[in-house]
């Protein structure tokens, strides 16, 4: 199976070395590693350049044309796109990749194995550990078989099928509900631990729950499910504020009317979904 990675990048001169590092000793051959400099102003670009220069596996484009600040969603899928469109059109695994992360190194092997045996396998993932303590800690901040943004392997068919990633806050999840809704089968292997190097939604954290709200706008709940998801929100942080911020983001851009990133069939199946899980898990 040939893979295509893209890799989009802001300032990370301190990870991505060992990023690219940890992409380039896999146990299996990646076809093509496009990296994305994503108008970095710190030494991110002198890093990559090294390994572009003795490298023919990488393929290193520069972004010039988006902001110098850290934004989630809209940002990072520009540069993803931009890095689509000038790599390689013959692969069978396309995959998603932050400049933070360290793979092991049987990971692609790992997980092409899972689409050989399962041609309906349209995403695929391991999980992400970060280091607190001098320890690497698996997070659990999100749902156990949630694809993480920046460990995303997807089948060529099924990712044709979504018509790619949508820059917007939410993708991350959106990918996976129309993945669902057209049938695919979604597969995260908790064995495969992957280590980020910078804790999750740092660079956002003073946004964090105005986005959590903002999202579950745009993925079409009510307010039934906004209510559970906010309280949720409160509960794993043992504070009441979390619930108050997303819950009043959510309604700030109800009453905006915002234009959401799903239809109205696909709205009405994420609400299902969530409902159908809601249930099973009270059971």
């Amino acid at each position: 199976m040939k893979i295509l990675i893209i890799v989009p990048v802001f300032n990370e001169e301190q990870n991505i070395q060992k990023c690219i590092n940890s992409l380039l000793t896999q146990t299996i051959k990646i076809e093509q590693i496009t990296i994305v400099n994503d108008n970095s102003n710190d030494h991110t670009e002198s890093i990559i350049q090294k390994f572009f220069a003795s490298n023919d596996k990488i393929n290193y484009i520069k972004k010039e044309d988006s902001d110098q600040i850290p934004k989630p969603g809209k940002k990072i899928i520009q540069a993803f796109k931009y890095g689509l469109f000038n790599s390689i059109k013959d692969y069978d695994l396309i995959g998603k990749f932050d400049g933070d992360l360290i793979l092991p190194r049987d990971y692609f092997e790992s997980l092409v194995i899972e689409f050989k045996k399962n041609p309906n396998l349209g995403l695929a993932s391991g999980v992400i550990a970060i280091n607190r303590e001098k320890k690497w800690i698996v997070e659990k901040m999100y749902d156990k078989n949630h694809v993480r943004g920046g460990i995303k392997l997807y089948s060529k068919k099924a990712f044709d099928k979504i018509d790619g990633l949508t820059d917007s806050i939410g993708w991350d999840t959106l990918d996976e509900m129309k993945l669902l809704y057209y049938n695919y089968q979604i597969k995260v292997k908790h064995e495969i631990i992957c280590k980020q190097m910078r804790e999750t939604g740092k660079r956002y954290s003073n946004y964090k729950y105005l986005n959590q709200g903002r999202v579950m706008y745009l993925l079409g709940y009510d307010i039934i499910l906004c209510l559970i998801g906010s309280l949720k929100f409160s509960l794993k942080e043992m504070s009441i504020k979390p619930f108050f911020i997303s819950f009043y983001s959510f309604l700030k851009s109800w009453f905006r009317n915002e234009k959401k990133i799903v239809n109205n069939k696909l709205s009405k199946f994420v609400r299902s979904y969530r409902y159908s899980n809601i249930l099973k898990k009270i059971k």
